[in-house]
């Protein structure tokens, strides 16, 4: 896994572990909704990772992620854009 990958992924789960603290890894292999998250936690994660990025995230395309592997790979694809 790229530096980039695994600081994705440490952000994600640290966020997440502020409402589930038990998060591990292995959970970004399930769909989004079935980790007690809502849409304003998704959009609040992706501001965080705007903020940490200084990339600008499309909400649509956001929301049309349904796992997390979607939702890491669309802001690995913002980071690696030219």
């Amino acid at each position: 896994m790229s530096p980039t990958a695994e600081r994705i992924d440490s952000l994600i789960l640290s966020f997440l572990r502020r409402r589930l603290p038990d998060m591990n890894a292995p959970d970004l292999d399930r769909p989004i909704y079935d980790l007690d998250v809502d849409s304003l936690d998704v959009v609040d994660l992706t501001h965080e990772l705007e903020s940490a990025f200084a990339v600008k995230a499309d909400l649509d395309r956001v929301s049309d992620c349904g796992t997390w592997t979607q939702y890491r790979a669309y802001i690995r694809e913002l980071i690696d854009a030219p």
